[in-house]
């Protein structure tokens, strides 16, 4: 019994593993995306606000907001996925 369930585990732990790497990925995208807009496209000076709105329709500057944007809601579908997944395995449902 306690082989099957070390099994088990070593099974649940492969079938996430791309999961995981996906969910860390992003977290990392969201990361630099967000650090990088504000180096990039506004930048905490005088000459950063005259030129803020040449730089925000740039092409870079769009998609490290579409990164931020993106990366921020792809963290928060995770959070819910990992709490549905923990109600269902803390409250099974009886059929």
């Amino acid at each position: 019994m306690f082989n099957s369930t070390i099994t088990r585990i070593k099974e649940i732990f492969y079938d996430l593993r791309g999961i995981i790497f996906l969910y860390i990925l992003w977290i990392f995208l969201h990361y630099v995306s967000a650090h990088l807009y504000v180096y990039l496209c506004v930048p905490a000076t005088l000459m950063g606000f005259v030129l803020a709105p040449f730089l925000v329709p740039a092409p870079h500057c769009q998609a490290l907001r579409w990164a931020i944007y993106n990366g921020g809601n792809s963290i928060l579908a995770m959070w819910v996925l990992l709490g549905s997944w923990l109600v269902k395995k803390l409250i099974p449902i009886n059929q």
